[in-house]
């Protein structure tokens, strides 16, 4: 049914959705409930009009409204992927890191170790040559006090 459909003598419906209840009727009598009216509402072409153009109007922003729904959704859904990605990203170069870390530290140990040993050996090295040379000193010193013993010995038997 088109919507420039004329009621009355004077004046044409335009079936405008946005006209006043009164615009609606056109001219006509009110519905009351409980008439026939009210009862079949297919017989009058203007109010199914409205009520198809309602129902579509309800279909399309019910459609806009899931489409902008679910777009939401999945760009919610990719914010929470990409952040997940990120935190995924940001443990695991922390992971790096502390196994580099550790790598070093057991490096560190291991040279520790070492240079504690080699300590250890120049230590004994060291005391060896002290008691080393303390031996040669007080075997220097033995020998002189022979050699002065021999001489005074010889110098004894030669004034003799």
């Amino acid at each position: 049914m088109g919507s420039g459909t004329t009621v009355s003598a004077d004046r044409e419906c335009s079936g405008d959705p946005m006209e006043s209840p009164a615009e609606l009727n056109c001219g006509r009598q009110p519905l009351v409930p409980g008439t026939a009216q009210e009862e079949a509402p297919a017989a009058n072409p203007l109010l199914e009009d409205l009520r198809r153009r309602l129902m579509r109007a309800l279909q399309r922003t019910v459609a806009r409204w899931g489409s902008r729904r679910a777009r939401e959704a999945a760009s919610a859904a990719e914010a929470a992927a990409e952040a997940a990605a990120l935190e995924e990203q940001s443990r695991a170069r922390v992971e790096s890191a502390l196994g580099r870390l550790r790598a070093e530290l057991l490096e560190m140990r291991f040279q520790n170790h070492q240079l504690a040993r080699t300590l250890l050996d120049l230590n004994t090295k060291m005391q060896q040559l002290k008691t080393e040379h303390e031996l040669e000193i007080a075997s220097e010193s033995q020998s002189l006090e022979d050699n002065a013993v021999n001489q005074e010995h010889e110098s004894a038997h030669l004034k003799i």
